[in-house]
């Protein structure tokens, strides 16, 4: 089992929608099993995915990682189709985040920082499940922080500013040192997000290629599809499967597949 986290410091670079689109895909494209793990307290993804599921009645990433979830992992997932599986979020994620800092001992202690390892161990123990991929927020939060502990791999995606660039790197030295606590970690790739034709785009490109990093060949074009499908609350390849970034996410997802 591939264990994914989709991840970058900075908000507004498509780490949701690349995290829904690579699982609808695996599962549409590729017959994969895969379980998604909505690590931002925003809740996007959870209510993308499930808009008719009362979410204050599901247990979510919260309930794991106060120990308060059920023993068997599966009991603990919605269903978003018969091969993808969702483990909602709250946006009581950020009371963990305030209570990380200014919470006294008990709160603090609390929090079971490694209980998504553990859920993905108790997945890779069942043996049904290809990938688990996590949705984190920006910034290293309790619950991102949770996520890193347990994947092996980091995807960022990224848009061509200056902003990026520094956080780019910053994720480097940041990934770097969660080897300490997680040994496998390592970036996969960086994705090159809302891709365009215009010069600062090309140079910018060029420059993160030249980083030493590694850098998928794949771009996601830039299209008003992408936004037009979050309001529809349909995975591209659903709502605009002619479109580029419907193209584009298609050929990326076999460009991850065949890195292997």
């Amino acid at each position: 089992m591939r264990t994914i986290a989709i991840m970058n410091n900075k908000g507004g670079v498509g780490k949701t929608v690349t995290a829904i689109n690579l699982a609808d895909i695996l599962v549409r494209d590729h017959g994969k099993k895969v379980v998604l793990v909505d690590c931002d307290g925003q809740r996007n993804a959870s209510r993308f995915l499930l808009p008719h599921t009362n979410l204050e009645d599901v247990i979510t990433v919260r309930d794991l990682l106060l120990g308060e979830g059920e023993p068997l992992w599966d009991d603990n997932v919605q269903e978003v189709s018969e091969d993808f599986l969702l483990l909602p979020s709250t946006p009581a994620l950020y009371r963990l985040d305030v209570a990380a800092i200014m919470g006294n001992a008990e709160e603090r202690q609390a929090v079971h920082i490694k209980a998504l390892r553990d859920f993905r161990m108790a997945i890779e123990e069942d043996g049904s499940i290809d990938f688990l991929l996590f949705d984190c927020p920006p910034g290293f939060t309790t619950s991102s922080c949770a996520a890193l502990l347990a994947a092996s791999e980091v995807i960022i995606p990224m848009v061509m500013d200056g902003f990026n660039f520094d956080g780019i790197t910053d994720m480097e030295e940041q990934i770097a040192s969660m080897r300490e606590a997680n040994a496998d970690i390592r970036i996969t790739g960086v994705l090159i997000n809302q891709w365009h034709n215009a010069d600062v785009v090309h140079q910018g490109e060029k420059l993160v290629r030249s980083l030493g990093l590694s850098v998928f060949g794949t771009v996601i074009r830039r299209t008003d599809k992408v936004p037009e499908s979050t309001f529809d609350r349909s995975p591209i390849v659903s709502y605009s499967p002619g479109s580029a970034a419907s193209q584009d996410y298609r050929s990326w997802v076999n460009e991850l597949l065949g890195e292997v």
